[in-house]
């Protein structure tokens, strides 16, 4: 059994892969530093999007976050419609809701302005203004037209969405997670404002951070890294190791603020090359079963599959010590992995994350154990985790 798994994953990925180096990454526009939401917004208006609209939640709306953006936008000649009702893990239901007033207003563009949740909720937008029902749209591939030009302006930096071509949004009646993936879901323009990041709670700046994080490794070392993904993963990597925890104790650090979003742009793109791996088909688990916020998750897991890795493939690992200065002239790669995990496991204590699940029961281990090498199958892991391997993780999270 455990062959034909192993087969099935490597044919999967091997196909997927293939499939990969033909798709072509949309360039984006990058406006970053502070002020550099209000340039988006007036370089929107000057393409000719005059009437747009914000996709949001409401209590960004009363924090004055999208205050700014309606001045640059209207300063510019445009006007902007705001649509509020994002909730976190957007539904089908979101989406219509948001797209018809998108017809009622009868906008020609669509903002993102938030978390994960607003971003992904802006491109089922996009998509079905388009396309059709969001439903529709769900797996690879499946979007066949041109979105309504649609921008982001990330206020969480973490999940990376304002960079990738993916996007999850659930059924509004079963709650099953939908996930979209074509290259037309990346966004043609992007701001990165550190001034809209400094209000973020430590617990939120960390969660969010260690996602980053989880993005960053996994590109790295996984089997569709190439040059450019390591360029970019490896930058994040170092920034992220540098300045995250000065993001974390000190919120108003506006130069930490930017970098950790840089780190999480970069490592979003990276995912349009590389992928994710085996921390992501363990947390996917946690978020569905128990709630638990995807970053937290992936927090939790990432020390313990790296550990896994450690013994099968080092030398990606090896590199990444040396990229943030933990590994030391003369040591095998080995000895420079377990150093670089080892920085891993103490950043994300700094950070105050959890190492267990409380949730997690060791009853439901078979479960998660399963679900988990199914979702596996389509990722370009560095080292095929046998079922003894998965479930020696997970024994080490539940309680």
């Amino acid at each position: 059994m455990r062959l034909f798994h192993w087969l099935v994953h490597k044919l999967t990925v091997g196909l997927l892969g293939i499939v990969q180096k033909f798709l072509s990454v949309p360039t984006q526009m990058l406006f970053a530093g502070e002020g550099s939401s209000r340039q988006l917004a007036r370089h929107m208006v000057a393409m000719g999007h005059r009437r747009i609209l914000l996709v949001t939640d409401q209590v960004l709306i009363d924090l004055g976050m999208a205050d700014n953006i309606r001045a640059a936008v209207e300063g510019a000649g445009g006007e902007l419609f705001v649509y509020a009702g994002v909730l976190p893990d957007p539904t089908t239901a979101i989406v219509e809701e948001g797209l018809a007033q998108f017809r009622a207003q009868a906008c020609d563009s669509v903002l993102a302005l938030g978390g994960g949740s607003s971003i992904d909720a802006a491109k089922g937008i996009a998509a079905s203004e388009t396309n059709g029902p969001v439903e529709s749209l769900v797996g690879i591939l499946k979007i066949r037209k041109a979105l309504a030009p649609l921008f982001a302006i990330p206020t969480t930096s973490g999940t990376g969405s304002e960079a990738t071509f993916a996007a999850v949004i659930s059924d509004a009646q079963t709650h099953r997670k939908g996930f979209l993936a074509d290259m037309k879901l990346v966004p043609l323009g992007v701001s990165l404002d550190p001034a809209l990041l400094t209000g973020m709670p430590r617990g939120v700046t960390a969660a969010t951070g260690a996602d980053a994080l989880t993005h960053a490794i996994e590109t790295y070392i996984g089997r569709w890294s190439d040059d450019e993904v390591r360029r970019l993963s490896g930058t994040a990597t170092r920034l992220l190791f540098e300045h995250l925890p000065r993001a974390y104790h000190d919120g108003q650090d506006m130069e930490a603020r930017e970098a950790v979003s840089v780190a999480s742009y970069y490592a979003g793109q990276a995912i349009n090359h590389a992928s994710v791996g085996m921390v992501h088909a363990i947390a996917h688990q946690f978020g569905g079963l128990y709630g638990t916020p995807h970053g937290i998750a992936n927090a939790i897991v990432l020390p313990n599959v790296l550990d896994c890795y450690l013994e099968h493939s080092p030398s990606a690992l090896a590199e990444l010590a040396d990229i943030i200065g933990v590994g030391k002239p003369g040591q095998s790669d080995t000895e420079r992995a377990k150093a670089f995990v080892q920085a891993t496991r103490d950043l994300l204590s700094e950070l105050g994350l959890a190492t267990r699940l409380d949730a997690f029961a060791q009853a439901d281990i078979p479960t998660v154990a399963n679900d988990s090498m199914a979702e596996c199958r389509q990722y370009p892991v560095p080292h095929w985790v046998s079922r003894d391997e998965l479930e020696s993780i997970l024994h080490k999270i539940a309680v």
